[in-house]
């Protein structure tokens, strides 16, 4: 089976003693929901492991992260937690894709920051594509810095495409260990992971199959 979600050789911890921009149970080692906002009624869970479509699914650090499972056809359902930040503020994660669908219906998964006037910025975005039916997207790392000081709300979001006959998965998780932030190993050192984490989506779990005739 792939470890596809196991990122912990790639993490270094640094002695920070500061949480991921304050936000609460930021990498949800709670065990549950505590300090988030979960819009999709009994679709969001935190567990310890994740079934993907050819391997499982691990924490990036710790021994938790959040799986949303799609549900609503081209609804996103949504966990999401404000934060007040200061001018060079940071937000950052892991998150990956289980893509159990195929095409058309390109499920999504999204991380996105909003503040009072709308979307801010969406630094990590995943969804099916043509040519690869059922995936295993690995975890991609994404950080987002404030320019401006204010409140801002993170969003891990999920999408069915289409229909909802098959939902896909969104798993996120904060580069976080006991409230310590870790550092993001230079090119050269991902290098030595091989491709499956370098690339876009981190296309080295990926495999296809088609649905039986």
């Amino acid at each position: 089976m792939i470890n596809c979600f196991k990122l912990m050789l790639m993490l270094f911890a640094v002695s920070s003693g500061v949480a991921d921009a304050g936000l609460i149970n930021a990498n949800f080692e709670t065990g549950d929901l505590t300090g988030w906002t979960d819009s999709t009624s009994g679709l969001a869970l935190v567990v310890t492991s994740e079934v993907g479509e050819f391997g499982i699914y691990t924490p990036a650090v710790g021994n938790y992260f959040l799986a949303i499972t799609a549900g609503a056809v081209d609804v996103w359902q949504t966990v999401s937690q404000s934060v007040t930040m200061g001018v060079g503020d940071t937000l950052s994660g892991w998150a990956a894709f289980d893509w159990h669908d195929y095409v058309p219906y390109l499920d999504g998964a999204r991380v996105q920051i909003t503040d009072a006037n709308g979307v801010v910025a969406t630094p990590f975005f995943a969804q099916g594509a043509v040519g690869q039916d059922y995936a295993d997207y690995a975890p991609v790392f994404w950080s987002w810095t404030a320019t401006m000081a204010g409140t801002y709300t993170l969003e891990y979001s999920v999408r069915n495409t289409l229909d909802s006959a098959l939902s896909s998965t969104g798993l996120f998780d904060a580069d976080l260990i006991n409230d310590e932030q870790t550092v993001v190993p230079e090119p050269s050192s991902l290098a030595l992971l091989g491709p499956g984490v370098t690339g876009l989506y981190g296309y080295g779990c990926r495999r296809k199959r088609r649905l039986a005739a």
